[in-house]
């Protein structure tokens, strides 16, 4: 064999590699990043669902029973389960959520990639973003203050 064969084998073999180390969803924790963003998207427009029909801001988890969340997610309130998914239950959001982008409606908060240093939020805009858990508390201190 000529070692430009042998060369050109190997280049193949890592090409090959890195399409599927590095190619989307290519391993456990990529998904498992795509469920968060999901699940919480899904958490973020049924809270606009439920103040569509009712008028009102939901206040509590059994709220969002009344939207489209329980078919949509069969499965979702297992996200609440010790606390790996939480709301932040609003009071005076506008009904547009283009006018909510400074708002977080929901973040992860437990799990391997909630222990990074980043935690998982759903924006007011339902936007998702990877925000430092620092930043995330500053946000949640000031709405106490």
């Amino acid at each position: 064999m000529s070692l430009k064969w042998i060369l050109t084998v190997v280049a193949g073999a890592v090409a090959i590699a890195l399409v599927v180390i590095r190619g989307p969803f290519s391993g456990g924790g990529d998904v498992a990043h795509e469920a968060v963003r999901l699940h919480l998207n899904f958490f973020g427009s049924s809270i606009y669902k439920y103040h569509a029909t009712t008028g009102k801001w939901p206040t509590q988890i059994d709220d969002l029973v009344k939207t489209a969340l329980p078919v949509t997610s069969p499965h979702w309130r297992s996200w609440f389960v010790d606390d790996a998914m939480v709301i932040v239950w609003h009071k005076n959001l506008k009904p547009d959520p283009k006018d909510n982008g400074r708002h977080i409606l929901a973040y992860h908060d437990k799990g391997l990639i909630a222990e990074g240093g980043h935690k998982w939020v759903c924006w007011g805009d339902l936007r998702t973003e990877y925000l430092k858990t620092e930043d995330l508390r500053a946000y949640l201190k000031n709405l106490k203050d």
